[in-house]
């Protein structure tokens, strides 16, 4: 990704200077210090040790509940997918493993069944990739990212997340490692001990819904989509979020025959003067936020949106 600097007197470009970092460590330390702002999840610890592996970083998921394990390199040298799948792997084997690293950090007291394990995911962060690694992820079974981290000449971080083309994987977003010079699709066998992972797909949540409330969900998300390109659209166990810089705005529910939302504002936060919403605050819930609304029809889709509105100009800042 090229980057240029507006000279708004001329009217002019100028190519800046971009470079990935000389020292893994350097990357590791950067990204460790920031993991909420870049990546939206929580530190748990550094180079911890488990089974045969040692992982660079341990972090946490708080939406999904599930841990991330986050590798970064600054040469290419081994294939993501035998990678990946080896620390996937690792980690389901010693789950007990990472619920103690989790409560040790946190002083909390979870149990290995208070974690969702088919949300883990691997994060591999490097300075460039080839076109054989990027087609290496390209497959919905296997929850490995890929992130290109680039520094510039005055003092910036590029954070570009390759997009994974396929349709029916959850990571339609923005390692170091090498493939052989022909792509490598991982065997049936590698990825069998990988099978308790489950990617939740939009189309999971459309199966169970009735047409119009599918047609619903659809008119309300275009509409929030095309206020920010930055939007993304993460479907989760229970929900699908549309979420910006790590932050939920809100959350969908498509139902047999309605259509749950959650609005992703504390309590006295949401100026809602039609008194439209439920506050749930005290009481359970999926959905992030403290405001639920269930409709069937668009007939109220204008004032909720002018709702969601709200949190997004909250999030996007």
């Amino acid at each position: 990704m090229d980057l240029y600097k507006i000279n708004k007197s001329q009217n002019s470009l100028s190519k800046v200077s971009v470079s990935s970092f000389n020292i893994e460590r350097e990357l590791q330390n950067l990204i460790e210090n920031n993991l909420e702002l870049v990546l939206g999840v929580q530190f748990i610890v550094s180079e911890f040790t488990v089974g045969h592996y040692r992982l660079d970083t341990v972090a946490y998921d708080s939406e999904v509940r599930a841990f991330v394990i986050i590798e970064y390199k600054r040469t290419s040298k081994d294939s993501v997918v035998d990678q990946g799948t080896a620390y996937l792997n690792t980690l389901l084997q010693h789950k007990a493993d990472f619920t103690l690293a989790y409560n040790e950090k946190l002083g909390a007291r979870a149990r290995v069944a208070d974690f969702d394990w088919t949300q883990t995911r691997v994060v591999f962060i490097a300075g460039s990739y080839t076109n054989y690694q990027k087609d290496a992820i390209d497959n919905p079974n296997l929850p490995i990212e890929l992130y290109e981290a680039r520094k510039t000449e005055n003092g910036y971080l590029t954070l570009l997340q390759i997009i994974n083309n396929s349709e029916n994987s959850r990571f339609a977003n923005n390692v170091n490692t090498s493939l052989s010079q022909s792509k490598t699709i991982p065997k049936a066998a590698d990825v069998d001990q990988v099978s308790d992972l489950k990617p939740y797909t939009e189309a999971m949540f459309m199966d169970r819904a009735a047409a119009n409330i599918c047609d619903l969900y659809d008119e309300l998300k275009a509409a929030i989509l095309l206020w920010d390109s930055e939007f993304e659209v993460k479907p989760t166990k229970v929900y699908i979020g549309l979420r910006i810089k790590h932050h939920n705005v809100v959350d969908l529910l498509p139902q047999k025959n309605q259509l749950k939302i959650w609005i992703n504002l504390s309590k006295g936060e949401l100026n809602d003067p039609n008194d439209l919403l439920r506050d749930v605050s005290s009481i359970g819930h999926w959905g992030n936020g403290d405001y639920e609304v269930i409709i069937k029809d668009d007939t109220q889709i204008e004032y909720i949106l002018s709702l969601i509105k709200q949190a997004w100009e909250k999030y996007r800042q």
